[in-house]
């Protein structure tokens, strides 16, 4: 006797196979998943699902590789995973039709936003959404369009979280129609396609690096050098917040693992803090006590007399905090020409690779190390963390 399969029942057997098919991938690791997309239309499909990337990453990403860009020899990179390496995506960032290399703008949880090298109009023009684990990108069209007279473009940050939406943002911040002494936030939604202007034009922005933000706790966040003030945009609410920060010269801020620190500089000496914020904003805190004695002894090209100011300076550079459980976080530096892992809980430390010597020039060096993100003498690093992500 023959047996009729409803509509309903083959559906309820298809969802089961794919239920059972998600289980299955959701063990495998990121590069074994691109070849699975390869397998059908349909693992493709479920593979690149926000589901299924939330699923694959529910807690925050482990990062595995730093990029560290240097303006002679491109994109270097350090391994923090000697046991797994990860292979490096690329040493220039190029994009098809595009005569200019890119740089790396912002990291985002997986996710690079990349500018064109060429010259100030080209780069407002050129902006990608990148990919580096899928090699997928979006060519992003050019903020500002609602002006009739194109404005000046002081940032563009990146801010995605899957944990709270599957799509990104970015956020620019560009200058007012209004008057020039104004700015106004401009933000491009994945999910729409387009700009659209959020809020009204705004003021008291002076010092601000606006072209390098921290995206944290749902806000893309900038510091004042002048007054010692944080000033974050809530992405999800569209609006502003202020915080005053202990008074110090900031040699470093970023996020890991859903933590935001600042570090403060330290030329003039071998022991300096770690900062945390709180997530209500309420009390910017030493989270760790860094000496750096023990590496000073062991390079010892790294500590030299300042004949200016008659003292004893050293000379490291803070690539990356990376946070892990179990009195596992650490930082990234270079001192001489080594990049080393530095235990922040016990104060140890192990070098990972050999890296360009940037931090030879001493004067040049003592003016760059003291600003947020330094130019071009030193190298930006940008933190790696594999997604499947779609962009």
């Amino acid at each position: 006797m023959a047996v009729e399969i409803t509509t309903a029942a083959s559906t309820d057997v298809e969802d089961l196979i794919d239920d059972l098919l998600m289980q299955i991938l959701l063990r495998l690791p990121v590069k074994s998943l691109m070849r699975c997309k390869l397998v059908s239309k349909r693992w493709k499909s479920l593979i690149n699902s926000p589901q299924f990337c939330f699923l694959h990453h529910p807690d925050p990403h482990p990062v595995g590789l730093v990029y560290c860009f240097r303006w002679s020899s491109g994109y270097e990179y350090i391994n923090l995973d000697v046991k797994n390496p990860i292979n490096p995506p690329f040493t220039k960032l190029m994009f098809p039709g595009e005569p200019f290399p890119f740089l790396i703008q912002h990291s985002c949880n997986g996710l690079l936003l990349c500018c064109c090298s060429g010259n100030y109009e080209e780069r407002l023009n050129s902006c990608y959404v990148y990919n580096p684990t899928t090699k997928c990108f979006n060519k992003l069209p050019t903020p500002g369009i609602v002006c009739e007279v194109p404005k000046i473009v002081f940032g563009v940050n990146l801010a995605f979280d899957h944990a709270k939406f599957p799509h990104y943002k970015v956020v620019c911040v560009r200058e007012s129609e209004v008057s020039p002494a104004l700015l106004q936030i401009e933000i491009y939604s994945a999910e729409s396609g387009a700009w659209r202007v959020s809020g009204e034009p705004f003021g008291d922005w002076d010092w601000f690096t606006f072209e390098h933000g921290v995206y944290w706790n749902g806000s893309v966040h900038w510091i004042s050098h002048r007054s010692h003030e944080l000033l974050y945009f809530n992405v999800d609410k569209e609006c502003f917040g202020k915080m005053i920060l202990p008074a110090m010269v900031v040699c470093y801020f970023g996020e890991s693992c859903d933590h935001m620190h600042i570090i403060e500089s330290s030329i003039t000496k071998i022991a300096f803090n770690v900062y945390e914020i709180k997530r209500d904003y309420s009390e910017c805190f030493v989270k760790y006590h860094v000496d750096l004695t023990t590496v000073a002894a062991a390079f010892p090209d790294m500590t030299y007399m300042n004949p200016f100011i008659n003292r004893t300076c050293y000379k490291s550079y803070v690539f990356s905090l990376i946070r892990r459980e179990e009195e596992g976080s650490f930082l990234v530096l270079q001192v001489s020409r080594k990049a080393i892992q530095f235990n922040l809980h016990c104060n140890t430390f192990e070098e990972i690779c050999d890296l360009e010597d940037y931090l030879k020039d001493d004067y040049k060096f003592e003016y760059l190390s003291t600003h947020v993100h330094p130019g071009s003498r030193l190298p930006r690093a940008f933190e790696h963390i594999e997604s499947l992500a779609g962009v």
